[in-house]
């Protein structure tokens, strides 16, 4: 362990490296007394500056209310995910919100399996009214977003579970990024410092045999099987219209799922829209046809295997 002490050339480093500027002779002055009365080693100085309102007020995120169409979403301000897209353009995946606005009308019932920082749970509260509308997310700052937009709306008739979907009840741990709402189980962790856990829940567990729902929709990094396996008897009780994000990479890195294996369940449920980002729909009705669907996908994006599809199923009688 290195045991040297800090020095005021530590005092100039962090300022130019922290606060991203040049020390005023004021706070070289406060700085410098408080190491004469206060030695401490370099990692010490620095999570003083880290603690400053200086660099909370430059550097941490704060909460920014997004008006949209009727209602209002709360967004963190270094959310480069949905957050920025939402207080940017005022709008996120129109491909799939043109479905809500389609399909969910006054009375409704909504389940918003992944539902990150509730953006799509906030839009169907709006349009069900006094509807229901069930959100199922794990990760805990996107859970208080998610609060704080039902708080702000009034929406009464959100109901909020903070799990994870999936097709057993267990501890797991959560993968995310500083800014950045995305998150995903992580099968092994492998990033720095605690990681974070989270319960995994069967929705036929969590959500019991009480009202059915006429929408659903999926989002969940890869795991998707793994919560349709788990919400088996809802699906077939229900019949609802599902939407789903298809991501291959995201199932096969993410999950260990053959994404054909989730094509042919998609298959066999219903019959398969393709809901281009750039508003055309097509129809597949194989699973060849469909994985033939992202690879075009993919290629015109130039994913390189990142991109994936997102996909309306609408049940058969």
């Amino acid at each position: 362990m290195n045991d040297a002490l800090a020095s005021e050339e530590d005092i100039r480093f962090a300022y130019r490296l922290l606060l991203g500027r040049r020390p005023d002779p004021d706070g070289l002055t406060t700085w410098r007394s408080l190491l004469r009365q206060r030695p401490m080693r370099p990692h010490e100085l620095a999570e003083c500056f880290l603690g400053s309102n200086e660099f909370r007020s430059r550097y941490e995120s704060r909460l920014d209310e997004v008006e949209l169409d009727g209602f209002v979403v709360l967004v963190r301000s270094d959310d480069t995910d949905i957050g920025r897209a939402l207080a940017h353009a005022g709008a996120w995946e129109p491909n799939v919100t043109a479905v809500l606005r389609q399909r969910l009308g006054s009375g409704a019932a909504f389940l918003d399996v992944g539902a990150n920082i509730g953006y799509f749970s906030a839009l169907a509260a709006h349009l069900v009214g006094g509807g229901r509308v069930v959100a199922v997310e794990p990760m805990d700052k996107n859970l208080q977003l998610i609060y704080a937009t039902i708080a702000r709306n009034g929406f009464a008739q959100v109901e909020v579970h903070p799990f994870a979907a999936g097709d057993t009840s267990a501890i797991v741990c959560m993968g995310t990024q500083a800014g950045s709402s995305n998150g995903q189980i992580e099968r092994e962790w492998k990033g720095a410092g605690q990681p974070l856990y989270a319960q995994t829940r069967r929705l036929d567990d969590l959500l019991g045999s009480g009202q059915g729902f006429d929408m659903v929709k999926f989002d969940i990094e890869g795991y998707e099987l793994h919560a349709w396996r788990g919400f088996e008897r809802g699906l077939a009780r229900d019949r609802p219209l599902v939407l789903t994000e298809f991501h291959p990479r995201c199932m096969r890195e993410n999950a260990l799922v053959d994404p054909h294996e989730y094509a042919a369940v998609l298959i066999d449920y219903g019959n398969i829209t393709v809901l281009h980002a750039d508003g055309r729909r097509s129809a597949c009705d194989t699973v060849e046809s469909l994985m033939r669907a992202w690879q075009r996908e993919d290629a015109d994006l130039r994913g390189e295997g990142a991109a994936h599809l997102d996909l309306l199923v609408e049940p058969r009688a």
